[in-house]
């Protein structure tokens, strides 16, 4: 990493995007979505921790954004589907850019 200007202090911490770790595999949060247009889902476990959002979630079933004990759900095309508090789903789809923390 290569820090540009001069200044005494930040204005901004760095985090990560919405983050859930599962199977070694980074999966990114995006929008909600209706539950209702997936058909095939399965429960693949929980949340274990939620860690701070500038720290990457590095084991299975971490996440940097979702709290522990949140249920996840694979959709039949790998995705996951997070319960979010509203009672709304959220989609969290794979990184395949290769960036891992």
């Amino acid at each position: 990493m290569f820090l540009i200007g001069c200044s005494a202090h930040l204005d901004q911490t760095n985090s990560y995007a919405a983050i859930i770790n599962y199977n070694n595999q980074q999966y990114l949060g995006g929008q909600s979505v209706d539950i209702k247009q997936y058909t095939n889902i399965q429960s693949v476990g929980e949340i274990v921790q939620r860690v701070d959002a500038e720290v990457y979630p590095s084991a299975h079933l971490m996440s940097n954004a979702v709290d522990k004990g949140t249920k996840v759900f694979e959709t039949s095309d790998h995705n996951l589907l997070i319960k979010q508090l509203n009672g709304e789903y959220q989609l969290f789809c794979p990184d395949d850019s290769g960036v891992k923390g």
